[in-house]
């Protein structure tokens, strides 16, 4: 089964990228509890009743972070036995410098494959969020 990756190229810095999925997620993703500034952090990412809680297992300051989701309560209308399916998957995040003013997101969800109810639309809801709300949000500041 394949796990839903994308690249974005990015007009801006690697650290500006960085600071967005770390310390800003609440900009453009979810409410975010606490800021990600190092391996072994437990944090939570949610939009009122669903959430998820992630444990960042790998960290590396402006190139790289991997979260495992750790608990879940993904609720998504329409369909029933997905509140749990993100546990155990993996967020990579590889930041790649193309140029000082232009970074490539390499991002992978490692476990959302196809075989899961939530897949279409989740991997849906990864491009919106990644091509269109970081984007704007990184180019809006």
């Amino acid at each position: 089964m394949k796990d839903y990756s994308t690249q974005i190229e990015i007009p801006v810095s690697r650290e500006f990228v960085f600071n967005a999925i770390s310390r800003d997620l609440g900009s453009w993703w979810g409410k975010q509890d606490r800021p990600i500034d190092a391996k072994g952090i437990v944090f939570k990412v949610s939009w009122g009743e669903p959430w998820y809680q992630f444990e960042v297992v790998d960290y590396w300051e402006g190139e790289l972070m991997v979260w495992e989701c750790i608990d879940a309560n993904q609720i998504i209308p329409g369909l029933s036995g997905v509140e749990k399916e993100w546990v155990d998957t993996k967020v990579h995040w590889k930041l790649e410098e193309l140029t000082p003013a232009t970074t490539m997101l390499n991002f992978k969800h490692e476990g959302l494959i196809p075989d899961f109810l939530c897949f279409d639309f989740c991997s849906k809801s990864w491009e919106h969020f990644l091509k269109d709300h970081l984007i704007s949000h990184i180019l809006s500041k």
